[in-house]
């Protein structure tokens, strides 16, 4: 938003006016010279102050000059200063001699709030403008502001600095710019001065992230001059926050200095449009050019400078994910700093859970990922984090913050981790998040080794040997250290019950690091344990993060579930639990401690043959009796450094417990019943031998067989998978990868879908059919069951050629595992893909020209001249153009004016004033038509509607194309069914559709109507109802009936829309299916809607005619009159005028009757009277002739013999005397001659010639 309406205010002027246009005011001081501001326009004279008074007249229908202001005296306002540029600023300058260019892309990284969306890349032009294009390829650059400023919904979102045609060609002026990026605290003075202008004017507090200054110093207005002094100096700084953005808009006082007078257009624009439907045009747009062109001279309301404009560029409320990410990521250290001596993640979730170094942590709302974190911090603070997807590794990331488990809250990793990873939708993010936080996967993963103790007291040491050790006291059972900690861990016996056994009451560990922790665990009498941390009671607290009760102190973290846990610097775990009044232990201990342990849980060295070694250094066999075990055991017999907080009861003098041996002998029968019962369990048919308790033996079978299973898990490994976990593929092409398994057993899990195949053998096989996300991962599974995942990531290019993909620049599409590459377009084509070829029409023509698309503009207005799409004023005067009488010719934009002297004005034509004064005869022109005189002969002409055929507007017969009668005409509806692949909202769809659909080529949408929405596993699904306007014309309803899904899906899946559109908002592949036709009117239905009634002219009849659509046409054009009847259409309708022709003369309202002329009747009779005469005559001429031919040839004979072709053949003629006879038949007789026999006939046979032989010539 703009601060506020402008309240116009100009500089100080000379008395007596204005200075000439493109003149810099004078400057009195401040607050003590009078000022001028705007008063009522009225008529500027052209041409030196002390001509004549004169009468202009233009001969075309171009637009004037604009009247200066006048000045009026008010206090002055001081104005705003620009802030310092060039080299000297630090700024970089951008100039291309040509007449249009662009500065370079600008990516700032938290992006630009600006409207609903946040805009990733901008680029400003020598134009004036600063464009926020929908992607990298399309950066247009339109010289040519639309007259009626921004509507909210243009397809390129830009911030108008002051649009209009410059022209840097001639080299004169240039620009500058800077970019300021202040994610951290320290801040140029020049942001600080922006952030103190946006909170005075604006009261908004603030802090600015981003800034960018582009000054365009000098500016020429188009055409210019290489001696160009009307030149304009301005300022934009784009600012932002990452949720908050704003313009603040600075032009240089005096610097403004286009002159207005000579601009072909006229149609500067400050302001600034989102294409989402936010814009805001400056209140000086709709001034006079001698306002609206001088902004430094007034002012918006609400500032106490001129030449001072901010504007709120963001019009919702949003979280900027991408600044919380950058922030978070310029605050980090880098990683040696912290992640030493981290461990790796286990490589299945089962060795995870078992694993007491990890603990179960609230994670993913996704039920089928669980997180497990390391359970304690690194000395850095620092720790690990494992997700794990149906118990298979997922994936694994270091911490550098480890988060006590007991303080709810905000979980900081993880947000940051969602911020850049989930987000935002960048892969880079999520690179750069993994430069801070390195991914971690299984890789050296050993899991700890457990040693532990149950029942009567059975033990089984580190190196796995079992064994039975039933003293009682206190007993060393483990002494383990390494180059920087140490540890022990005691346990105290008592008699079970009365037998002569004994078992665990309770156990102290102490861990010696940094400091001196001691945990001790006592069996209460109700059977619970009592837990003491350094000699002192605590109180556990539940955790909602893991689920349980827990209690932390620095170097120890106590969890208390189904049995109570310590776990030392996250290192070693000691877990103790209570059944049937007998305390029991599992200690587990890293590999660091390997070599270096003792006491009762053996010497760890993967050798159990070692494990019976005493304090003094020596060792009995494994294989001893149980009574030299137990004298083995009792030399660990805790001495005068005790752990525990109370004192050991008095001992028993003398105490021998029962050994396995004796009660064999001494009931073997009841041996062999516990034997049955134990299933062969020595440790359980001990314990019920011994104590008489067949539940306390089962139950210590049940643990030994417990921890064994466990054991087992932990050392079971799933298979490893080799392979290149990134595919790439241009369009549909096939891409095919092979993995490999390692592992006993190992194969992977078959996967098929349309474009997807992975085969058992690990081969696998892509082919893309579109742009759905989708979610992959490879996973093999060992003989074990147990399986390892493979994220998979799917790079597709879809652009139109393969040299154009940028793999390096990705969208992740819906946090799946489908990334699309960007595209680096060339020759010219544009859109998300380089679907869009060249488009001379893209950038739009001057005001008035139109387009082809395959041309390019047409030509300039008359009276400019150019191409299209830079015009310029034509100087008809210098050209030559010579107008009438003694008219003087003054040149004015698009035009020029004929003028004559005061007091010649009325002497004829050749003075333009002369047709100016005279007005048309009333009712000169009929039937709307407007009547005006013609500049040089001034005689009346009228401008009729089309269908009127006659110089007053009063016989129709013209076709016309009718109008819609009602307003109630049906528009074409469509029902659209979207999937968004991103969270939306219903009027950010509203207006991303709406800027498709407004984007087709016939441009008939007219709105959305009711948007819903559903959510379902594809995205985000919104029912949109689209109107269509039906007019008259056949491309408009052929379009809207038999073209219209075709186009809207062309328009959703070529993406044009969406260049168009400018916004991030992206849509699934979008079907004909997804579009339902709700109101389609046919021809026929249409008709009724388009009467042909014109000023109740009476007998038009509606056709349709499919290149143009329905039109009116008079039946005088469609043979209404007959017989060559003359037809004019007045107000009652068609009239006809019937003309004589031949012998007729019709008659009737069409000239459909028809009778014949007497006196033409008559003439042709007697004329066949007289050629019938004269054939007779003719007749009896050729009869006379004949006759006295025959009687000349009478009684002539003949004399001489005739060859004949058949000689004995004659006519009855030819042997009598020849007769005059009439007959024309003839009479044949036989007539042969006599034979001479003395002659000899030779008669040669006939000789067949073959059809290739050539005839001969007798």
């Amino acid at each position: 938003m703009a601060v506020a309406p402008t309240a116009p205010v100009s500089p100080a002027k000379e008395v007596g006016g204005l200075p000439a246009p493109g003149t810099a005011a004078p400057r009195p001081p401040a607050t003590t010279s009078p000022v001028t501001t705007p008063a009522p326009a009225f008529g500027t004279q052209r041409g030196p102050a002390t001509a004549a008074r004169t009468s202009v007249h233009t001969t075309a229908g171009h637009r004037n000059p604009a009247p200066e202001p006048q000045p009026t005296h008010r206090p002055i306002m001081p104005a705003a200063s620009l802030y310092p540029f060039s080299t000297e600023g630090g700024d970089q300058e951008c100039i291309q001699r040509m007449v249009d260019f662009n500065s370079p892309l600008f990516k700032p990284e938290i992006g630009f709030p600006f409207g609903k969306s946040l805009r990733d890349v901008l680029y400003f032009t020598d134009n004036g403008q600063i464009i926020f294009p929908p992607t990298d390829n399309y950066v247009p650059s339109n010289p040519n502001p639309p007259p009626t400023g921004f509507s909210g919904w243009e397809g390129l979102p830009m911030v108008a600095a002051f649009w209009d045609d410059a022209d840097f060609s001639q080299g004169i002026g240039t620009t500058w710019y800077q970019e300021y990026s202040t994610l951290s605290s320290t801040r140029d003075p020049l942001v600080r001065d922006v952030e103190a202008k946006i909170e005075k004017y604006l009261k908004t507090p603030y802090v600015a992230k981003w800034t960018l200054k582009v000054t365009w110093e000098k500016a020429p207005a188009y055409p210019s001059r290489r001696d160009d002094t009307q030149t304009s100096t301005y300022q934009a700084v784009l600012t932002t926050d990452g949720n908050l953005s704003f313009a603040l808009l600075l032009y240089q006082d005096g610097g403004m200095r286009w002159d207005y007078t000579k601009l072909a257009a006229g149609n500067v624009l400050i302001g600034f449009s989102s294409g989402d439907g936010y814009a805001q045009n400056n209140e000086l747009t709709q001034k006079p050019l001698a306002v609206k062109y001088r902004p430094d001279e007034h002012s918006s309301a609400g500032t106490d400078v001129r030449g001072l404009w901010i504007y709120r560029l963001d019009s919702r409320s949003r979280v900027n994910y991408r600044l919380r990410c950058l922030v978070w990521l310029d605050a980090q250290p880098a990683p040696a700093a912290w992640n030493s001596k981290l461990l790796p993640c286990p490589c299945s979730r089962p060795q995870a859970e078992l694993d007491p170094r990890y603990l179960w942590s609230r994670g993913p709302a996704d039920a089928s990922v669980r997180m497990l974190r390391t359970a304690a911090p690194s000395l850095a603070g620092a720790g690990v984090r494992c997700l794990y997807q149906d118990g298979s590794l997922l994936e694994g990331w270091q911490e550098r913050a480890w988060s006590l488990p007991i303080h709810p809250g905000a979980d900081r990793e993880l947000e940051a981790f969602d911020w850049c990873c989930r987000h935002v939708g960048k892969p880079l993010f999520c690179a750069r998040f993994a430069e801070k936080r390195p991914r971690v996967g299984c890789e050296g993963y050993v899991p700890p080794t457990p040693a532990g103790a149950f029942g009567d007291p059975h033990i089984t040491t580190l190196d796995g040997l079992t064994y039975t050790f039933n003293g009682l006291g206190d007993f060393v059972l483990l002494l383990a250290s390494d180059a920087w900690t140490s540890f022990v861990l005691h346990g105290r016996t008592a008699r079970t019950n009365m037998a002569q056994a004994t078992n665990f009451v309770a156990f102290a560990a102490q861990y010696i690091s940094a400091t001196i922790t001691t945990v001790e665990w006592t069996l209460g009498s109700q059977g619970d344990i009592q837990v003491l941390l350094n000699n002192k009671t605590i109180q556990f607290s539940y955790s909602q993060d893991m689920g349980a009760a827990v209690y932390y102190s620095p170097g120890v973290l106590l969890v208390n579930a189904s049995s109570i846990t310590a776990i030392f610097d996250g290192a070693i775990a000691v877990s103790i639990s209570a059944a049937s009044g007998i305390l029991s232990v599992v200690c587990s201990l890293p590999d660091q401690y390997c070599n270096n342990t003792k006491g009762l849980l053996g010497v760890w060295d993967h050798d159990p043959a070692d494990d019976f070694q005493m304090p003094n250094g020596t060792s009995i066999s494994v294989n001893s009796s149980e009574k030299e075990i137990y004298s083995y055991g009792m030399t660990w017999a805790v001495g005068e450094h005790r752990l525990f907080a109370q004192p050991l009861d008095s001992l028993v003098m003398n105490f021998t417990p029962t050994f396995l041996s004796q009660l064999w002998q001494e009931n073997k029968s009841q041996y062999q019943l516990a034997a049955s019962q134990c299933h062969g369990s020595k440790e359980c048919i001990y314990d019920v031998l011994s104590t008489g308790d067949v539940a306390l033996g089962l139950a210590t079978q049940s643990l030994a067989a417990d921890f064994q299973q466990k054991k087992a898990v932990l050392n079971a490994f799933p298979p490893v998978i080799t392979g290149d976990a990134s595919l790439m593929a241009f369009r549909t092409e096939r891409v095919m990868r092979q993995y490999r398994a390692v592992g006993e057993g190992a194969r992977f899990v078959p996967h098929l879908s349309p474009e997807l195949n992975i085969s058992e053998s690990g081969t696998l096989t892509w082919e893309p059919r579109g742009t759905a996300p989708f979610t992959v991962s490879l996973e093999a599974v060992g003989s074990n069951n147990l399986s390892a995942l493979l994220q998979l990531r799917f790079t597709l290019c879809s652009c139109s050629r393969s040299q154009e993909c940028d793999y390096s620049n990705t969208v992740t599409l819906g946090q799946s595992s489908l990334q699309l590459a960007a595209c680096r377009c060339e020759g010219g084509y544009s859109g998300p893909f380089c679907q869009d070829p060249p488009d001379p029409c893209a950038q739009g023509c001057f005001p008035g020209v139109g387009c082809d698309s395959h041309t390019g503009c047409g030509p300039c207005p008359a009276g400019l001249t150019g191409d299209g799409w830079h015009c310029s004023d034509v100087d008809e005067c210098a050209q030559g153009m010579v107008c009438p009488g003694n008219a003087t010719c003054t040149n004015t934009v698009g035009s020029y004016a004929c003028s004559c002297t005061a007091g010649e004005e009325d002497k004829g034509p050749g003075c333009g004033s002369a047709c100016d004064s005279r007005s048309c005869p009333e009712g000169y022109c009929s039937n709307g038509g407007h009547c005006h005189r013609h500049p040089t002969t001034c005689t009346p002409i009228c401008a009729c509607p089309p269908a009127f055929i006659d110089q007053h507007c009063l016989v129709a017969g013209g076709d016309f194309q009718p109008l819609p009668s009602t307003a109630d005409l049906p528009r074409r509806s469509v029902q659209l069914r979207v999937r968004t692949l991103q969270n939306a909202t219903a009027g950010e769809v509203n207006g991303t559709v709406s800027a498709i659909l407004g984007s087709l080529e016939v441009k008939t949408f007219q709105s959305n109507t009711n948007i819903t929405q559903t959510t379902d596993n594809n995205g985000f699904t919104f029912t949109v109802v689209s109107e269509f306007a039906y007019d008259n014309r056949g491309t408009v309803i052929r379009f809207l009936n038999e073209e219209l899904p075709r186009a809207i899906t062309s328009a959703f899946n070529g993406q044009r829309g969406w260049r168009e559109v400018g916004t991030h908002l992206l849509f699934q592949h979008l079907h004909r299916d997804n579009i339902t036709d709700l109101v389609k009117l046919s021809v026929a239905e249409l008709r009724r809607y388009f009467p042909c009634g014109l000023y109740g002219y009476k007998g038009y009849r509606l056709h349709y005619v499919g290149t143009i659509g329905f039109i009116c046409i008079s039946p005088c054009k469609m043979g209404y009159c007959q017989h060559g009847g003359r037809c004019q259409h007045l107000l009652e309708g068609p009239t006809c005028s019937c003309l004589p022709f031949s012998i007729f003369s019709p008659a009737g309202t069409q000239c459909e009757q028809l009778a014949i002329s007497l006196a033409a009747f008559l003439g042709i009779l007697l004329g066949a009277l007289a050629l019938l005469c004269l054939l007779l005559t003719i007749a009896c001429l050729a009869l006379h002739l004949c006759r006295r031919h025959c009687h000349q040839h009478q009684g002539v004979k003949e004399t001489f013999w005739r060859p004949r072709p058949f000689p004995s053949l004659m006519t009855a003629g030819e042997r009598a005397e020849t007769s005059c006879s009439h007959s024309p038949e003839r009479h044949w007789e036989l007539q042969l001659q006599a034979i001479d026999p003395s002659v000899q006939i030779k008669i040669q046979r006939p000789h067949v010639r073959p059809p290739s032989h050539p005839s001969q010539q007798p």
